[in-house]
């Protein structure tokens, strides 16, 4: 295929084109990427953290029961495991695990303590 070689339409540098039409250099096009980024960016930024702002403070009993519900899930869901990075007592100091537990009895089957 033919390449021409036509003035950018923007700074009249000579760009390499295969189709027989002015276009833009790169550096013209990625200017205006740029400049665009830059102005959607500015002109949406605070309408974003407004909506967020707004968002957290009608929702926010919704939105700290959530947490509280992960976090509870994953302390309970570390101590069903059996995960070595959790404590073996639970938050009210009664213990709820037990370092030898049924998979290491299932392992070790015959074997004594």
């Amino acid at each position: 295929m033919m390449t021409y070689q036509l003035p950018c339409t923007e700074c009249g540098a000579p760009t390499p084109t295969k189709r027989p039409k002015p276009r833009r250099c790169d550096p013209c096009a990625k200017a205006e990427a740029l400049d665009y980024s830059r102005w959607h960016y500015r002109t949406f930024r605070d309408e974003m953290l407004e909506y967020h702002r707004n968002h957290y403070r009608k929702n926010r009993e919704r939105i700290l029961a959530k947490r509280a519900a992960r976090r509870t899930a994953k302390v309970q869901s570390a101590v069903n495991n059996g995960d070595s990075t959790t404590s073996f007592y639970g938050r009210n100091g009664s213990f709820t695990g037990s370092a030898w537990s049924s998979i290491d009895q299932a392992f070790n089957f015959g074997r004594s303590r």
